[in-house]
């Protein structure tokens, strides 16, 4: 009876371990995104052909964060690694990532995208060899444009296609269905925004930079070289707040929201908390346009 029983835990246990969906393996393929917004569109274009890992944390501020060892070791179960191609720290580890996995393909996201000049750009966070420190350079957050997206997603099929020669009518069919889902998205914005936009709004760290260019409006940071405000700093964002009469406060939910308040006191714009690291990239864009459309 024992042995009967001891049999039949390992069937069991056997079914379990077979069944369990985990990167790296050897059933599953397994793509690597750096960032959150990605998973939507690989998993848009790919569907159930690739198991998506996500190396940055929800509420993980990409400015600061480090991987953990485990992370990084999880790396050796991808066969493909998708990078915002502008984030630091992308570049302070990708040595240490290609050395857990040297075979596997790289696709640099920005590498396509017409790219926005910054003078305090996240390329210089962290001390990797060949990007200059507090000289600027290309601002990162392309993802937030649905017209940068529709190149993404472009990029994404043909990069699949690449791993996956097999499905490439699926991945074409796919696409098709996300362009829709961004055209949709886009034309929502516009209705959201209304036909004169033109507008200012405040935003601790500058993450609507492509959004502005698409629909006319302008982003004010009220960070400080990446730091929190000083008090002149502050007393400086009052009275350009008053001045162009700016309703909208934004900030990301991963930073301390204390001088956001300040500021939404002394000017009585509206405090608005965002996310343009959501998994979902639709609310991700919609939140901001409905913010903004409804002021």
């Amino acid at each position: 009876m024992k042995r009967y029983s001891l049999c039949l835990l390992i069937a069991l246990l056997a079914l379990v371990s077979c069944g369990r969906r985990t990167p790296g393996s050897s059933a599953e393929r397994v793509i690597t995104v750096t960032i959150p917004p990605f998973e939507w569109f690989v998993e848009q274009i790919g569907g159930d052909d690739f198991l998506v890992n996500v190396l940055l944390p929800p509420g993980a501020d990409h400015h600061i964060w480090e991987p953990l060892p485990a992370q990084i070791n999880a790396l050796s179960g991808s066969e493909a690694l998708i990078m915002n191609g502008q984030l630091g720290f992308e570049h302070a580890w990708m040595d240490r990532f290609m050395q857990v996995n040297p075979g596997m393909k790289v696709l640099d996201l920005s590498r396509n995208i017409e790219l926005i000049m910054t003078e305090d750009a996240d390329q210089d966070d962290g001390d990797h060899e060949g990007h200059d420190h507090g000289h600027g350079g290309p601002d990162p957050h392309y993802w937030m444009s649905p017209s940068a997206a529709r190149i993404m997603a472009r990029d994404i099929r043909n990069f699949l296609t690449e791993l996956n020669p097999a499905s490439a009518e699926k991945y074409d069919s796919n696409l098709a269905a996300v362009n829709r889902r961004i055209t949709e998205v886009d034309s929502l914005v516009r209705a959201a925004l209304g036909h004169d936009p033109h507008r200012t709004v405040m935003i601790f760290h500058p993450a609507l930079a492509y959004m502005g260019r698409d629909y006319g409006f302008e982003q004010v940071s009220f960070e400080d070289e990446g730091k929190s405000p000083s008090p002149a700093r502050m007393k400086e964002l009052i009275d350009l707040a008053r001045e162009k009469e700016i309703k909208i406060i934004f900030i990301q939910a991963e930073y301390d929201v204390r001088n956001a308040q300040s500021l939404s006191i002394e000017t009585g714009a509206e405090l608005i908390v965002i996310n343009p690291m959501n998994s979902e990239w639709p609310e991700a864009v919609m939140e901001v346009a409905k913010a903004i459309g409804q002021k």
